[in-house]
């Protein structure tokens, strides 16, 4: 089953003042995510990974192909409260603490309201932020926040997860509590789609993996690739070789 489909979507932002030149960010990119994977999508800064996600979530609009989430167009509401996303840089309301920021969260996710309490404990003990939940999020370190971003993104077991660069910030322990966490949810029938520029975490945990650069996907890996060869070597490659996109018929 296909969770996301990208046909050949093309995305520019006009890089000055009105008037000033367009800059394609995507050029024509073809991809999907399949049920129960974790598909990571790596590239330097600034080839459109960000991109990439908000327009899966309908936050930004191709200029030309077509996405599908779900099987709908990505404006659907219905398909939102399937969804959850954790920004590359989470900003959250400072002024309530872990417990209140978490509850508010899991009532717009329709989370059951007799089981929240005891959900967002063991939350909070999973990321590591137990003793700290009553601390006002203004006071939280970007690791804290890091970490409270983890949380929200998997309260409720959402089916799909799409996290940007999920473990900017975090030290070893915080690194290793976050690949667990995407690890485990796969792992329960759920699908993960996320960014990095870290080639360790891609190769740590993912299922495929796509190379994005110069807004074109030059290469899919899948898992057994990495048996004899390190990611690394074959991103190396593939930047330097400018492969061709890979075709998803």
């Amino acid at each position: 089953m296909k969770i996301v489909e990208f046909k050949e979507v093309e995305k520019s932002f006009r890089i000055k003042d009105i008037g000033g030149p367009m800059q394609k960010v995507l050029s024509g990119i073809s991809f999907r995510v399949k049920k129960g994977e974790i598909l990571g999508l790596v590239g330097l800064n600034g080839q459109g990974k960000s991109t990439t996600i908000k327009i899966m979530l309908g936050l930004l609009f191709p200029d030309k192909g077509n996405v599908r989430v779900f099987g709908s167009y990505t404006h659907d509401v219905k398909i939102k409260r399937r969804i959850a996303y954790l920004p590359e840089n989470p900003v959250f309301f400072e002024n309530l603490n872990a417990v209140e920021f978490l509850s508010f969260v899991g009532g717009l996710r329709g989370v059951n309201s007799k089981k929240i309490k005891d959900t967002i404990e063991s939350l909070i003990f999973r990321v590591g932020l137990q003793g700290s939940e009553k601390k006002s999020i203004r006071k939280y370190s970007k690791g804290m926040v890091q970490r409270l971003g983890l949380a929200q993104a998997f309260l409720g077991s959402p089916e799909f997860v799409i996290l940007d660069e999920p473990l900017s910030g975090l030290d070893p322990l915080g690194r290793k509590m976050a690949k667990e966490l995407i690890i485990e949810h796969k792992n329960k029938g759920k699908t993960v789609f996320f960014t990095s520029h870290i080639l360790e975490d891609i190769e740590d945990m993912c299922d495929r993996i796509l190379i994005l650069n110069r807004g074109k996907i030059i290469k899919e890996i899948e898992r057994n690739m990495l048996l004899n060869k390190r990611l690394e070597d074959i991103f190396v490659e593939a930047l330097n070789n400018g492969a061709d996109a890979v075709s998803h018929a």
